[in-house]
C-alpha cells in the first residue's frame, strides 16, 4: 500500500467507531459499508471509522493497473468544495466538499469505468471582489498553496498529515484504482489582488481606480455580435472613439509610477501583512482591471474576481500602429488572444514561473495532466515549452484544450495537445438532426479527441434543457460511442443534477438570479430518488462500451441513412446507434430482417417493455437512443 494510503488505513483502524456520519445513500452503493437508514429521504447513518476502513478496503481490493491511451479517455469532472458538500451531522450545517471526502467516489468512478478524475482548481483563491457567498476558485491567488477549505477535519489526530498529503492521499488512491488525475492549471487569469502583486506589478495590467464600477469592453460599431478579433478587422476596433476612451483609463505600474512611493509601500504591507491591492488603490488611485470576453461585442458579463496575466512586455505590432506611442499596457480583444496577436517581448520570468508550477505539480503529486484554462488563447511557443516541461515529468501525460470549436482541432494537435473541449456542450443544447449529423462525421475527422459530453461546468446541466432525464440517459449512450470522443462527465450527471456550476456557455436561464456552484455554497441533490437508478445505468452503458472497445474504431466509423429525425452511424458492421433527436414525438425505426437480423439491442435508454425482434420496427421514444449489437 502506498505510504499515505497505509497511514490513513492505520489512523482510520485506530478510530473511536461511535461517531456517526450521515451520507447519502448512494455514497455507500458501491462501497457497503453496514449502514443503519435514518428518517432522512435517501440519508443513512455510518460508523465514521467502519466507513472508511470499508472504504479503503474497496479500493485496495479493486486495484487495477493504468490505461495510458489517450484514446481510452473516460473523464469525470469534479469540483471538490462542492461536488462532496454535505451535511454530514444532520445539524444544519454543511460541510463543505475536501480532499479526504472524494475517495468516497473513487469505487463508484471505478464501476463506471471512469479512468480520468479532472479536479476543478483546487489552489488557493481569492475572496476579494468575490461573487456569490464564496467565491470563484479561478480566482487563483496562490499557485504553490493548496485551497484550505478542502482541508478535512477527519485528519486532524494524524500527526505530520497536512494538506498536501490530503491530496497525495487522493491521487495515490486514484492510480491504485488505475484512474489518472488531472487538474486545472490557470495560466492567462489570477486574482485581482495575485499574490504576485507585492513582488512583480509589472505582470499586472492597470486601470484608474474611478474607472472600475464603469470597466466594460469597449462595443465596436459595424461588427456582429459575438465575432472574432482578427486582423481583417483591428483596424475597425482600435478606430472607434469606445475603444479610445477605453484605453485612456490605462495607468502604468505603481513601481513605475512612483518608485519610492512604492517601496514604503512594500515595506509597509510586509510588516503589517495587509493585502497590498487597498494599499495601492489608497496611495496610487489605480487597480487592476477585471477580465473579459475575448469576443466582441459579447454579452458576457465582466469577470470582476479575475484579472488577465500580461504575457508580454511590449504590445502586438498589428495594434501598435493604432495606439499612441505614450499608451499604458492595456488589455483588449486582441492582447487577450496572444496564439494569434503575440508581441516580441515575451514576459520571461513569468513564463519561466509557469513551467515551475507545473514541474511542482507533476513531480510532487505525481499528476498525470493538466487542462489549460483558456490555453487555446497562450503563444503556441509557450504551450510546446509547458507541453515539453511536464513530458519529462509524467509518461503519457493529458493536456487538455479549452477550444470550443472542433475545427481547430489539427491546430490543437499541431500545439502539443490530445484532448479539447470541443463543440458538443453547444450541439445538445439545440438538437436537430442535421446540426448532430454533422457534427458526429465532423469528429470522425478529427485528429485529436474531444469531449463527448451533455454538459460542462460551464453550461446549464442536461435536465434542464427539452428532453430533460430522457436526454440524459440517451447521451450516456450516444456520447460512448461518438468517434474521437473522449467520455467527459460532469460530477452529477449521475446523479440527474439541475443545479449548474456556471452558466457562461450555452445559457437557458434567460440571465436568471440562480445560485451557481462556482461562487456559492451548495449541495448536489445526491439524494434524488432517480439517482441509485441513473448511476447503475451508467455502469452498464459504461461498462458495454469497455467490452466493444476492439469493435468501436474510427477507422471502422460510418454513417447510416434513416428517415425522419433518428440519426445513425456505426462500427464496421458490428455495432449500430440509433437516437431520436425530436425531443417531442416518437420514432419507428425500420429494421429489416435481412440488414440486422443478426443483431440484438444491447443498450437502450428508455424502458422497453417486449423484446425487439429484426423484422418489427424499432420505436424509439422522443429523444430515445439504442445499442445495436451483432450476436
Amino acid at each position: 500500500m502506498e505510504k499515505r494510503l497505509q497511514q490513513f488505513y492505520d489512523y482510520v483502524s485506530a478510530m473511536d467507531t461511535t461517531e456517526v456520519l450521515y451520507i447519502p445513500r448512494v455514497w455507500n452503493q458501491y462501497v457497503g459499508c453496514p449502514e443503519q437508514v435514518t428518517q432522512t429521504h435517501n440519508v443513512v447513518a455510518v460508523n465514521q471509522g467502519e466507513f472508511y476502513r470499508t472504504l479503503l478496503a474497496k479500493i485496495i481490493e479493486k486495484k487495477d493497473g493504468m490505461d495510458l491511451d489517450v484514446r481510452h479517455s473516460r473523464i469525470y469532472c469534479a469540483m471538490p468544495r462542492y461536488t462532496m458538500a454535505w451535511d454530514l451531522k444532520q445539524d444544519g450545517t454543511i460541510r463543505g466538499g475536501t480532499l479526504v471526502r472524494m475517495l468516497i467516489l473513487l469505487p463508484m468512478l471505478k464501476e463506471m469505468k471512469i479512468n480520468v478524475l479532472y479536479l476543478l482548481p483546487i489552489t488557493e483563491y481569492s475572496t476579494r471582489n468575490q461573487k456569490g457567498d464564496m467565491g470563484s476558485p479561478f480566482a487563483i491567488k496562490d499557485f504553490y498553496r493548496l485551497d484550505p477549505n478542502l482541508h478535512d477535519a477527519l485528519v486532524d489526530g494524524m500527526e505530520n498529515f497536512d494538506l498536501n498529503d490530503e491530496f497525495h492521499l487522493l491521487v495515490e488512491a486514484a492510480h491504485l484504482l488505475g484512474i489518472r488525475i488531472v487538474i486545472d492549471f490557470i495560466p492567462r487569469v489570477t486574482a485581482r489582488d495575485s499574490n504576485l502583486l507585492m513582488e512583480h506589478p509589472e505582470w499586472f495590467y492597470w486601470i484608474d481606480k474611478s474607472y472600475e464600477e464603469q470597466f466594460r469592453t469597449p462595443e465596436i460599431p459595424g461588427l456582429d455580435f459575438f465575432e472574432e478579433c482578427t486582423v481583417e478587422n483591428i483596424r475597425q476596433v482600435y478606430e472607434a472613439e469606445s475603444t479610445k476612451a477605453h484605453l485612456a483609463h490605462f495607468c502604468q505600474p505603481p513601481n513605475k509610477q512612483n518608485p519610492k512611493r512604492w517601496e514604503k509601500l512594500v515595506a509597509k504591507a510586509k510588516q503589517t501583512g495587509a493585502n497590498i491591492l487597498p494599499l495601492i488603490e489608497e496611495n496610487f488611485g489605480i487597480t487592476t482591471p477585471p477580465a473579459h470576453s475575448d469576443w466582441i461585442n459579447d454579452v458576457q458579463p465582466i469577470w470582476t474576481d479575475i484579472t488577465f496575466w500580461k504575457l508580454y512586455l511590449d504590445n502586438n505590432p498589428w495594434a501598435t500602429r493604432y495606439t499612441r506611442a505614450d499608451q499604458a499596457p492595456y488589455v483588449m480583444f486582441d492582447t487577450i488572444k496572444t496564439n494569434k496577436f503575440p508581441a516580441k517581448v515575451p514576459n520571461q520570468e513569468l513564463w519561466d514561473l509557469f513551467e515551475e508550477v507545473l514541474t511542482y505539480y507533476a513531480t510532487e503529486f505525481g499528476l498525470d495532466g493538466f487542462r489549460f484554462d483558456i490555453g487555446h488563447t497562450l503563444p503556441p511557443q509557450l504551450l510546446q515549452r509547458l507541453f515539453e516541461t511536464v513530458r519529462k515529468h509524467v509518461d503519457h501525460p493529458i493536456f487538455i484544450s479549452e477550444d470550443l470549436f472542433n475545427r481547430n482541432h489539427k491546430s490543437a494537435k499541431q500545439t502539443g495537445y490530445n484532448i479539447m473541449l470541443g463543440s458538443s456542450w453547444n450541439e445538445v443544447s439545440h438538437i436537430t438532426k442535421e446540426t448532430y449529423e454533422n457534427f458526429v462525421e465532423e469528429l470522425s475527422g478529427m485528429e485529436i479527441m474531444a469531449y463527448a459530453c451533455a454538459e460542462t461546468h460551464d453550461t446549464p446541466r442536461i435536465v434542464t434543457r427539452k428532453g430533460g432525464k430522457q436526454l440524459a440517459k440517451s447521451l450516456a449512450i450516444v456520447n460512448n460511442f461518438l468517434p474521437n470522443g473522449a467520455h467527459f462527465m460532469l460530477a452529477g450527471y449521475e446523479i440527474n443534477e439541475p443545479q449548474p456550476m456556471n452558466c457562461g456557455l450555452a445559457d437557458n436561464t434567460g440571465g436568471a438570479p440562480i445560485k451557481k456552484a462556482f461562487f456559492n455554497e451548495m449541495t448536489m441533490n445526491w439524494t434524488s430518488d432517480d439517482a441509485a437508478d441513473m448511476i447503475s445505468y451508467l455502469v452498464e452503458v459504461n461498462g458495454l462500451r469497455c467490452q466493444l472497445e476492439d469493435k468501436v474504431q474510427v477507422s471502422d466509423f460510418h454513417m447510416l441513412e434513416e428517415d425522419g429525425a433518428t440519426v445513425a452511424f456505426g462500427y464496421s458492421d458490428d455495432v449500430v446507434i440509433l437516437f431520436n433527436t425530436d425531443m417531442e414525438q416518437e420514432s419507428l425505426v425500420p429494421l429489416p430482417s435481412d440488414v440486422y437480423g443478426d443483431y440484438r439491442v444491447a443498450a437502450v435508454s428508455y424502458r422497453l417493455d417486449t423484446p425487439w425482434k429484426a423484422e418489427e420496427q424499432l420505436r424509439l421514444p422522443n429523444g430515445g437512443a439504442v445499442v445495436l449489437c451483432k450476436e
